[in-house]
């Protein structure tokens, strides 16, 4: 059976189109398109009319072609959904338009699909703890094996914190609000007990658009191909490195780093703030970046 699941982000929003066999995942198509459905609301705390009518148009895209490929289809929406005050208008935006349900997810069923994606190919027995960075949050999940043990979805993503603590990106940025930005990253993580999720020993996984793109930063890949990237490791001192970087550059002049897709460039230290905070907080050196996550996992529970 061919199925497709639509994620709806703050961000972006993206489709996998998979044949399910089984119990087992056989991708055949993904894709992305980054129109910021969450630009905006830190301020508002409202989704605004042109980056509903942009995500809905995106959608009404993804649906098409995920019909013609005659795909059974989900919808999910994550952090934006979940909290904008006027998100039902979005949601019957789309059933309007598609005649589907927009599924809003909540916070733990989001990390815990992410999890089951994130997990999925990586030989994992022991202790392991993912985070997922999004456009509006980021989630952790604590496992052992494939068991998991605790999920939680922080409010802070690579969007929001472009909008409180980034968002000229017409001029470098000062290393002081760099570390303000990681201060209140820190504190947020602290509130949500992000501390006992830390195991010594456990394997890391990281998940989320940001953090893939960082990998292609690292390995400056010329032409930007996810799947390339799967199980590739980032360390402490890579995004320590891609901070500095970052924050010397304007958001137009990131355009032009090897491996990073322009329509990151904006937030992509953001990004790379929340990864290096969430490192630090588990106690850990390094992750593995993972490509499958949320729309993987949903795929997986066959729903």
């Amino acid at each position: 059976m061919i199925k497709a699941v639509i994620d709806i982000g703050s961000n972006s929003i993206k489709m996998r189109i998979a044949r399910v066999i089984g119990g087992a995942v056989h991708v055949i198509r993904d894709e992305t398109e980054v129109v910021r459905l969450g630009r905006g609301m830190s301020s508002t705390g409202r989704l605004s009319e042109e980056s509903m009518k942009l995500s809905c148009e995106a959608v009404i895209r993804m649906v098409r072609r995920a019909r013609h490929m005659g795909a059974e289809i989900f919808i999910a929406g994550t952090m934006a959904l979940r909290s904008a005050e006027n998100s039902g208008t979005f949601v019957n935006m789309v059933k309007d338009s598609c005649g589907l349900d927009v599924h809003v997810l909540t916070g733990t069923e989001e990390a815990r699909y992410s999890w089951l994606g994130a997990s999925e190919g990586f030989s994992i027995e022991g202790d392991a703890i993912m985070f997922d960075t999004g456009g509006g949050s980021t989630e952790f999940v604590s496992a052992h094996g494939r068991e998991i043990l605790r999920a939680v979805s922080v409010p802070v993503g690579a969007v929001n914190l472009t909008e409180r603590f980034f968002a000229d990106g017409s001029s470098p940025v000062r290393k002081s609000v760099c570390d303000e930005a990681m201060r209140y990253v820190e504190r947020l993580f602290s509130d949500y007990g992000i501390e006992a999720f830390r195991k010594p020993g456990a394997e890391v996984i990281a998940v989320g658009g940001g953090v893939v793109a960082m990998s292609g930063v690292k390995n400056a890949c010329a032409d930007f191909i996810p799947s390339k990237l799967h199980g590739t490791a980032i360390t402490l001192r890579d995004v320590s490195r891609q901070i500095g970087l970052y924050s010397s550059l304007t958001s137009a002049e990131r355009e032009n780093i090897i491996g990073l897709p322009k329509s990151r460039a904006d937030v992509i230290l953001a990004s790379a703030c929340i990864v290096r905070v969430a490192l630090n907080t588990l106690d850990a050196h390094q992750c593995r970046v993972s490509i499958n996550g949320l729309r993987h996992g949903i795929l997986l529970c066959d729903i």
